[in-house]
């Protein structure tokens, strides 16, 4: 199951040290028995330049790849961050530019406090839209993160150029 799982120490923007972990076959933030799921890689990453004001990444970009048993299946992702961080999920861009939180109930994911940590669970289906390789071949290659975005009094985003007004 150890490969399934995999930890690292990342730099916060205040040159903090955090540690992070990855789950994959993830069922409630844990390796679920019967997969056979692994990951090959996990890295932080800087966040690209035309990353929008609102998005507020405080460990950056985690970078991961993972191997599925079925091409084109659907695996789910738990991801445990320092809650200090101020994460409300784990942002990915969709295929228009725009960040969407996968750790959504909108995206079939959540946010949970467990045991002084916050869990950010999500799914991606390989070759879908948040697989950067774009190819359903049994490895999914992600970017997201684990982000604050300001909401809107409706509870997402607004769509609003900066210096203009929104009702």
């Amino acid at each position: 199951m150890q490969t399934a799982v995999t930890s690292l120490s990342v730099t916060t923007s205040s040159h903090a040290s955090s540690p992070i972990t990855l789950v994959v076959g993830s069922q409630e933030g844990k390796v679920h028995f019967a997969s056979t799921a692994r990951i090959i890689s996990l890295e932080q990453k800087a966040l690209p330049a035309q990353t929008p004001q609102a998005l507020e990444a405080p460990i950056a970009l985690t970078r991961f790849q993972a191997t599925l048993k079925t091409a084109g299946s659907r695996e789910a992702f738990s991801l445990y961050v320092d809650p200090k961080i101020g994460a409300n999920g784990y942002w990915v861009q969709d295929s228009t530019g725009t960040w969407v939180n996968l750790a959504s109930a909108p995206y079939g994911g959540k946010m949970v406090n467990e045991g002084g940590r916050l869990r950010l669970d999500f799914s991606i289906t390989d070759g879908g839209e948040f697989d950067t390789d774009g190819r359903a071949n049994g490895v999914i290659s992600a970017s997201g993160a684990a982000a604050q975005v300001q909401l809107s009094i409706i509870g997402q985003t607004s769509d609003v150029v900066r210096d203009e007004s929104w009702i």
